[in-house]
């Protein structure tokens, strides 16, 4: 008789859920993912079973309050439960152990897992021990596009008003009218969303199905937060050469906050290019394919499951 496939149920965020559900199945994983119910106790109900039959829960993101459902599911289970931590999940956290809120159940019982190392330290603060895990990248290229002919910015604000405060919105939308003959698009918010208005080398697009297409016009992408996990898109864009300027540290990145500092790299690598010494981001693009290779991460992933399992 085979040997029954571990079974694995994956709740949280969708890009997040549905990439892992499709690795590990190839790892040899029963997986499958649903949308987290969040508080709706009826689609609680419709996963029962599932969550009665998977030998393993693992949450992309979660809550830690008492009294959430992750609380809640902690009360019942028996078998292995894995918060992997991603970002503002480590905040709204923050927050709740601030209020006196967190559930020692989830805390001490569940295994954590962060995606970035300084969410690690963030969670410490707070009396949960969790070890750093990066996720693993989809698509990353096997060679860099060469850089485009003008310079481009491409700046990240994201649509929903919640995940704007953590966004240094007031600099992100103050660059492009301090550099009026440089191209800016910002993603992937319309400008319908967006204060009115725009400066005339501003494009504001809506979220973008063919990104691979649409970074070989970039020559440097912003990424401005206060709280922030591993960000996919600065990956990519390092792996494709591209310069990066974001707040948190990164190999081959460029890290800065506010709008003067900010400013200062965009008018020095606008001036490279010009010149013609604007190179591919080598260091940045070695550092990425070295450490986030998507078949050796889920591999550790892997591994990393399985020996919760076990234990």
């Amino acid at each position: 008789m085979a040997k029954r496939k571990p079974r694995i149920l994956i709740l949280g965020l969708p890009y997040f859920g549905r990439m892992l559900a499709s690795l590990l199945g190839e790892r040899g994983w029963a997986a499958a993912y649903e949308e987290h119910p969040g508080r709706n106790v009826k689609a609680w109900a419709n996963l029962v079973r599932k969550v009665a039959r998977a030998d393993v829960i693992y949450l992309i993101g979660s809550r830690i309050e008492r009294r959430s459902p992750q609380d809640m599911l902690m009360r019942i289970r028996r078998k292995p439960v894995v918060i992997h931590w991603v970002g503002t999940d480590v905040q709204i956290a923050l927050d709740e152990a601030e209020a006196g809120r967190v559930s020692q159940r989830i805390a001490k019982n569940a295994t954590h897992w962060c995606d970035a190392p300084w969410l690690v330290d963030e969670l410490a603060t707070i009396g949960v021990e969790s070890q750093h895990l990066a996720l693993p990248v989809p698509g990353l290229p096997a060679e860099a596009p060469p850089l485009p002919a003008r310079f481009h910015v491409l700046l990240y604000l994201p649509v929903d008003a919640y995940d704007r405060e953590v966004f240094d919105m007031e600099t992100l939308l103050r660059l492009p009218a301090a550099f009026p003959d440089i191209d800016f698009t910002l993603i992937p918010s319309p400008a319908a969303t967006l204060p009115a208005p725009l400066p005339r080398n501003l494009t504001a697009h809506g979220w973008i199905e063919d990104i691979d297409s649409f970074y070989r016009d970039v020559s440097v992408y912003v990424r401005l937060t206060s709280h922030d996990g591993t960000s996919f898109m600065v990956l990519e864009c390092l792996a494709r050469g591209r310069q990066v300027i974001w707040t948190f540290p990164m190999r081959g990145a460029i890290q800065a906050e506010g709008f003067e500092a900010v400013a200062a790299h965009i008018r020095e690598l606008a001036a490279k290019q010009r010149a013609g010494e604007l190179e591919l981001n080598e260091v940045g693009r070695q550092y990425v394919l070295a450490n986030f290779d998507q078949g050796r991460l889920t591999r550790d992933l892997s591994q990393r499951l399985r020996t919760v399992l076990r234990g």
